[in-house]
């Protein structure tokens, strides 16, 4: 069976769409490694400001990671449509990734888990708590949120996090690659396109 045609492209983007340089990122909100990149990509993109590059975040759920489905449609009902939320959430989520991890919640409840979300959603901003938690449940959010894992299998993608540069997946950046390693793999590209 091939993946239906999705309401809108994977990813959430910041920057220029039409970046001669482009970053596509696979995480997952609570994988360790993901969490780890997370700043650096932040930082990576502080530093191309004014350059044309961009990135993608493609947020997926890795198997072994039980809550991050339920963080995924949490951010993005936060998020709704604004990237600036989502790359806002996300980083708060990060921060505080150990209370969902699958230690935290060995005895709690899916209840338990979408009260947390909530919890995290009104600590960062405030919100109305039942409409964020009705918008979790919603078609269009489910939507969003799966699109991301089914791109990410045309990939080949299996693990957070991974990164591809202008659609290459040899890149030879990790979760332990800081802006120093970036700039030696983004710069001479973005030479090549200045020449």
């Amino acid at each position: 069976m091939t993946t239906p045609i999705p309401l809108r492209p994977s990813g959430v983007l910041r920057g220029d769409k039409a970046a001669e340089i482009t970053i596509d990122a696979f995480i997952d909100l609570q994988c360790p490694h993901s969490r780890a990149m997370w700043p650096t990509l932040l930082s990576v993109m502080q530093h191309y400001n004014n350059s044309s590059v961009s990135l993608k975040v493609h947020l997926i759920t890795l198997s072994n990671h039980r809550q991050a489905w339920d963080m995924s449609l949490g951010l993005f009902a936060f998020a709704d449509g604004d990237a600036e939320r989502f790359y806002s959430f996300a980083t708060y989520l990060y921060e505080r990734q150990e209370e969902f991890y699958n230690a935290a919640f060995t005895d709690k409840t899916h209840h338990d888990l979408q009260q947390l979300i909530a919890d995290k959603a009104e600590e960062c901003m405030s919100i109305n708590r039942r409409q964020f938690l009705s918008r979790m449940n919603d078609g269009d959010i489910y939507t969003l949120a799966r699109t991301p894992i089914r791109y990410a299998a045309t990939k080949s993608v299996w693990a957070t996090p991974t990164v591809f540069i202008n659609n290459g997946g040899n890149v030879p950046l990790n979760h332990q690659s800081r802006l120093a390693d970036w700039q030696g793999t983004i710069d001479p590209l973005l030479s090549i396109e200045k020449g």
